[in-house]
C-alpha cells in the first residue's frame, strides 16, 4: 500500500527539538481526535544516540489526511515567521527500511519522583495489611535502552508531561496501528513508519 509523507524542520539552530516535537505531536493528537481518524505515524528521520534531531516527520496511507494536517493554523504560523520549514506531502520510497518509534511509559518509573510515589504506595500496601514495610524488599534497577523525550503540554489539564520514545529496527511494514500521538507502543499499537533519514537528508 502507498504511503505518504511530509516533515517539518525546526530553523532556528537553538531550537528545543524535543519540546518542538512535543508541541507537533500535540497539534497531530487534537487533529486526530477533533476529526475521529488514526493512522497517522510520527518519524525523527535526524534522531541520533545525541538529539532526536530538528525534524519531524508524519507519515499515513491517506495523503488527503496528511494535507489536511499539514494545513493547520500551528504549522502554517511557525512556517510563516520563519521558525518551521514544512516539505510538501511526497509519496515515501519504495526502497527505504522500516522502523518503529515506540512510546515506552515504563520508562519514567526509573526516575527519583516516581521512586519516591512507588514507595509511598508500597508502603502503604503494607501498612494496610498489617506488614512491616521493608523498602529494600523492592527492585527499582533496570536496563534502559537508549531513548529521547518529546515534552507535551496535556490540552486537558494544562500539565506539562514526556514521552519517552525509543527507536526500533524492524523488517518490513507491520501494521499502520499508532495510538493518538502517532506512536507504537510496547502492546496494543505496533505501527512502523520509513527509515527518512537518507530520504530527508543531514
Amino acid at each position: 500500500m502507498k504511503r505518504y509523507f511530509f516533515t517539518v524542520e525546526f530553523l532556528l539552530t537553538d531550537s528545543d527539538p524535543e519540546l518542538l516535537s512535543g508541541r507537533c505531536i500535540s497539534i497531530l493528537h487534537g487533529f486526530l481526535k477533533a476529526h475521529h481518524l488514526a493512522g497517522i505515524g510520527v518519524c525523527f528521520p535526524r534522531w541520533s544516540n545525541s538529539t532526536i534531531g530538528r525534524v519531524i516527520g508524519f507519515v499515513s496511507t491517506s495523503r488527503e489526511h496528511l494535507l489536511s494536517f499539514r494545513s493547520q493554523p500551528y504549522f502554517e504560523n511557525m512556517s510563516l515567521g520563519d521558525f518551521f520549514s514544512l516539505s510538501e506531502v511526497l509519496a515515501v520510497p519504495d526502497d527505504v527500511g522500516e522502523v518503529r518509534f515506540v512510546r515506552n511509559q515504563g520508562i519514567k518509573k526509573c526516575f527519583v519522583g516516581e521512586k519516591r510515589r512507588r514507595l509511598a504506595r508500597a508502603k502503604l500496601r503494607a501498612e494496610e495489611r498489617g506488614e512491616v514495610f521493608d523498602p529494600t524488599q523492592l527492585s527499582f534497577e533496570r536496563e534502559l535502552e537508549h531513548f529521547h523525550r518529546a515534552v507535551m503540554d496535556s490540552q486537558s489539564t494544562g500539565e506539562r508531561f514526556v514521552l519517552h520514545i525509543q527507536k526500533q529496527q524492524v523488517e518490513g511494514v507491520l501494521s499502520f496501528e499508532f495510538n493518538h500521538y502517532g506512536l507504537a507502543t510496547n502492546e496494543g499499537w505496533r505501527g512502523t513508519v520509513p527509515e527518512l533519514m537518507g530520504v530527508v537528508g543531514t
